[in-house]
């Protein structure tokens, strides 16, 4: 009976520490995932952010120039939403390389980056859907451009 309590004694420090290591790499697993997850769901909607910038030059084309200018000003918003998606697979790049052996700090700052990215861009996408509801109304109140 000596013999196994020695035995567990022994092994409750190594048992707990197999558990507690494991237990730090399903935290750090989940924190992984999470952080691809909201990549994927940055990079849709950028996506969906550059499908609907190019919506625009359609309705742009039948109105007035003094319309067609201000829209302008939100076509050249195409070449930063194709920079976010670079910047995207820049940081997408860098958890590949160094996922193993980042910081639980520097994991928590990526995720903190691109939810704030989302937010950003959930803000921009409000906006862009109401120039293009503006832009559609003012179509429907002028007759085609020839």
């Amino acid at each position: 009976m000596t013999y196994v309590f020695l035995v567990a004694l022994v092994l409750a420090p190594v048992a707990l520490a197999v558990w507690w290591r494991e237990r730090g790499w399903s935290r750090r697993t989940r924190a992984l995932r999470a952080i691809l997850d909201d990549a994927d769901a940055l990079e849709r909607d950028l996506q969906d952010c550059r499908a609907r910038l190019r919506e625009i030059p359609a309705l742009v084309n039948g109105l007035g120039p003094s319309t067609a200018l201000s829209a302008h000003a939100t076509l050249a918003a195409e070449p930063q939403v194709q920079q976010a998606l670079h910047d995207l697979l820049q940081h997408r790049l860098w958890l590949r390389e160094h996922a193993a052996d980042a910081s639980d700090a520097d994991l928590k700052a990526a995720a903190g980056a691109l939810a704030e990215s989302r937010r950003t861009l959930a803000t921009q996408l409000g906006r862009l859907a109401a120039v293009r509801d503006e832009l559609a109304a003012a179509l429907a109140g002028h007759p085609p451009a020839r």
